[in-house]
């Protein structure tokens, strides 16, 4: 039973004048650029996106309401003003990829029919697999529960 944590990016969140720096997909993280920030400033046509706490919560329940029709099992979720973390398994053999493509589908759903029609989510996002159980402990031990956003598990359902 494959179990991983998604990670879902706002829409413009990751941009490259961070002072963290910024992810180019398929190069990790680089490090701050404001050439780079101004090409990518404009070239985007939409406004960026931030999750306010409404959105958060929003994006919790679209996956307590998505897991039992995409047949998921959700154990943790953390949110915070520029992503959205999702711990889950399931038992077929759909791969981590096809999955999260659903759940990021049911999520940007979930946001048009709360609020407005519009691009909620940055492409792809990440997928990692969770490969053992001391891993799973740390991520709903420690690693979600740190997120300043709201949060969602099994035992104590919604919490900030």
């Amino acid at each position: 039973m494959p179990c991983f944590l998604f990670t879902c990016h706002a829409h413009g969140s990751w941009m490259p004048d961070r002072e963290q720096g910024y992810v180019k997909r398929g190069k990790g993280i680089l490090p701050t650029d404001l050439h780079m920030n101004r090409l990518y400033t404009e070239s985007i046509v939409e406004t960026f996106v931030l999750f306010d706490s409404n959105m958060q919560i929003a994006l919790i329940e679209s996956l307590l309401e998505s897991a039992p029709k995409q047949k998921f099992e959700l154990y943790a979720v953390a949110t915070d003003r520029t992503h959205v973390h999702a711990l889950l398994s399931w038992c077929d053999q759909r791969k981590g990829t096809k999955l999260r493509g659903l759940v990021k589908g049911s999520l940007s759903r979930y946001l048009n029919k709360k609020s407005e029609r519009r691009t909620w989510l940055a492409e792809k996002g990440s997928c990692k697999q969770v490969k053992h159980r001391g891993h799973f402990d740390h991520l709903k031990v420690i690693y979600l529960p740190m997120h300043r956003g709201w949060k969602w598990d099994r035992e104590r359902g919604f919490y900030r």
